[in-house]
Order: structure tokens, then C-alpha cells, then sequence
């Protein structure tokens, strides 16, 4: 059995799917004030965490896209000066969002599936503002404008077909209609 064969079953199977999602996402969090400082793009905000969601949903995985959501906004939350919970209600409640609108929307279309990272994006920021801004939380309302927040929304719009396509090899889906 070569190589081939282990990966065509390992296709087949999409055992260890999920796991490496949770994983990137995990490292992502965790490394991502790292990574923006050494890349110097402290500006931009480079957030990989919504295109695996918009992913998981666009193949039918709700649950698992809505439990990732939740986790991974409790873990930048932990990793974050906002008050505990902020991010993992945003994430989720964006992530609701998306889910009620796919009765209408054609998420197999990776153009749909990128527009929605970027508004996916831009309400994550606009909520979080908002949020930081009326409450007290007796935190530092972060330093990014809205001009960022909608130049890092479309350029990770423009990034995330790439990552659909490399996301659809890896899970043996390649039927989507690419850019």
C-alpha cells in the first residue's frame, strides 16, 4: 500500500478532517499577535477563524462550524484584553447568521462563500466596537479604524477562495465552482 492509497483512504474517510481544522484554528489563535508582528501587518486583521466556518457550513457542517465558532472565540477571548465572552458571542451569533441565510444563498459558490468571509469580517469589528464603546467594560477599546477593518475585510475576501480550494483538496471536494 503506497502512498496514494493512504491518502485516497484517509479521503475517503475525512477521519482526521475536523481535527485539523480545530487545530490551525487553535494555532492560529494562539500565534496570530505573533505572526502580525513579525509579518508587520500589525494593521491588518488577518482572521483565518472565518473562513473555516463559512467552510463548514458551506458543506452542511452546522454544528461542528457552530461549536468551532464558540471555542475559538472563548480562546481569543482568553488571548485578548476584551472582557471573556465577547468574541465567542460574536463568533457565534455571526455564524447563526450566516446559517439562517443559506436557504437563500448558494454557498457552494466559492464568490458567495467569499463575500460572506469579508461581511463576516466586517460584522465581527463593527459588533465589537459597538460592544466596547457603550458598555464599561473597563477595557481599552482596540486601536483599529474602520478604514482597516474593511481593507483587511477585502483582502481576506480576495484570500479566501484560495483557502476554499487548498480547504476542498483536503476534504477530497473538488466539484465546488472556483474563481
Amino acid at each position: 500500500m503506497g502512498t496514494k492509497d493512504y491518502l485516497q483512504q484517509w479521503r475517503e474517510n475525512r477521519v482526521f478532517f475536523h481535527p485539523i481544522i480545530w487545530f490551525v484554528c487553535g494555532l492560529f489563535v494562539v500565534l496570530r499577535g505573533n505572526i502580525a508582528h513579525l509579518s508587520r501587518i500589525e494593521w491588518l486583521d488577518f482572521d483565518l477563524i472565518p473562513v473555516f466556518l463559512v467552510y463548514l457550513i458551506a458543506i452542511d457542517q452546522n454544528i461542528k462550524a457552530l461549536c468551532l465558532a464558540f471555542f475559538m472565540g472563548l480562546l481569543t477571548d482568553m488571548f485578548s484584553s476584551c472582557q471573556l465572552g465577547l468574541f465567542a458571542f460574536t463568533y457565534s451569533a455571526i455564524l447563526l447568521a450566516i446559517n439562517s441565510t443559506r436557504h437563500f444563498l448558494d454557498l457552494a459558490n466559492v464568490r458567495t462563500a467569499a463575500l460572506l468571509v469579508a461581511l463576516f469580517l466586517l460584522a465581527k469589528w463593527c459588533f465589537v466596537l459597538i460592544v466596547l464603546r457603550i458598555l464599561p467594560l473597563a477595557q481599552s477599546v482596540p486601536s483599529i479604524s474602520f478604514i482597516m477593518v474593511i481593507i483587511s475585510a477585502l483582502i481576506m475576501g480576495v484570500i479566501a477562495p484560495i483557502l476554499f480550494y487548498v480547504l476542498d483538496v483536503v476534504y477530497g471536494k473538488e466539484d465546488r465552482e472556483h474563481a
